[in-house]
């Protein structure tokens, strides 16, 4: 049963990396340019600035991919609850909306990010969040499948459960590294900082 605590931990910990900004979907198109609309938009770089371009749009798929505040307290508040998640329920119901749209929200990034360009100075970030947005995808998949059968077994016969809280760590571990990369490449071409 303490590994179940530990799922439950584990999926809003990775739920929280994942957090999303509602005005960054409604910036960014469905083909995940967020200057669909022919003028750029305001905060947007203007010119031959490539690198500036890319990070403007990258940047709105982030705040897509993130949660908004009432999902970051609904996460929370589920955590409080434990093992509540897997118990038929109003809490695994809550729980399993909130997973489909990190499923979602996951794919449509990944998506999103294989239709930005790859320039030279932004490609191991570029496929460093491809890889984060699609490995969260799996990985939030899975969690779906351990809420429906705690017994899941993956295309191997292991049971999807017990590799859950390596598999968030190793997220937790990528996205840590993007982060840092990121910052370097802000500093590197004077781009302003991520914000939420």
């Amino acid at each position: 049963m303490k590994w179940q605590t530990s799922v439950l931990s584990a999926i809003l910990t990775v739920a929280a990396l994942s957090s999303i900004s509602a005005e960054a979907q409604r910036a960014a198109a469905p083909d995940g340019n967020a200057m669909a609309s022919g003028n750029a938009p305001m905060g947007a770089p203007m010119g031959d600035n490539h690198v500036g371009q890319w990070f403007y749009k990258y940047d709105a798929i982030r705040r897509a991919a993130q949660m908004t505040p009432q999902e970051r307290q609904r996460a929370d508040n589920l955590m409080s609850k434990g093992l509540s998640i897997v118990v038929p329920g109003p809490e695994k119901a809550i729980t399993g909306q909130l997973l489909v749209k990190l499923v979602n929200k996951n794919r449509v990034a990944a998506d999103q990010m294989k239709g930005l360009p790859l320039y030279k100075e932004t490609e191991q970030l570029h496929r460093g969040y491809y890889q984060y947005f699609a490995t969260a995808q799996g990985l939030f998949s899975d969690y779906l499948k351990v809420q429906t059968d705690i017994l899941a077994r993956d295309n191997n016969g292991a049971m999807i459960a017990t590799g859950l809280m390596n598999r968030k760590q190793q997220l937790a571990a990528l996205d840590e590294g993007n982060k840092e990369l990121d910052a370097q490449l802000r500093q590197q071409y004077n781009i302003p900082a991520y914000r939420y």
